[in-house]
């Protein structure tokens, strides 16, 4: 199999257009259909503001990460800070869920995605759709509607000239 990277960098909330346009790109490439990509775009979108909205550094930009794996689609998600690194070792990520400010967000992007791995420091999220299974689903559709095409009686009536 191919390698398949690619990156783009996020400055601002300002720039979504930017986002939804990479994941646009890499789905039409991949051939993903409407629904998967709506899911794909949501969830990678509510990570990102995850990102900006819990890290306050003034100067600051996401990077997100394609990569084509065994597994399927992956998009890491990271924060990168203009300057040096911020001191701060402490779970920012799990101190806001506790406080429930971003559990409906993180309960969104884990219904739509098929792994998540967030980093301890809330500095980055990686998001895992498996792009295999959807094709054994489509297939079995077809399959079904093959069977219920065969299995079906037709009454055929011939008319007279």
């Amino acid at each position: 199999m191919n390698k398949d990277y690619r990156e783009i960098l996020i400055n601002g909330k300002g720039e979504s257009v930017k986002l939804e346009r990479f994941i646009e790109e890499i789905c039409d490439f991949y051939n993903i259909n409407n629904e998967y990509f709506g899911n794909i775009l949501l969830a990678t979108t509510e990570a990102v503001e995850i990102l900006f909205s819990i890290n306050n550094e003034e100067k600051k930009a996401i990077s997100i990460q394609f990569d084509r794996n065994a597994k399927g689609l992956v998009f890491k998600i990271r924060l990168k800070i203009d300057g040096e690194e911020s001191e701060r070792e402490e779970d920012i990520f799990d101190r806001e869920v506790r406080k429930h400010k971003l559990a409906k967000d993180i309960f969104i992007i884990k219904s739509l995605t098929d792994e998540i791995t967030i980093s301890v420091n809330a500095k980055s999220i990686i998001l895992v759709f498996y792009v295999s299974s959807m094709n054994y689903e489509k297939s079995l559709f077809r399959i079904n509607k093959l069977k219920e095409y065969w299995h079906s009686e037709v009454d055929v009536k011939q008319k007279k000239l």
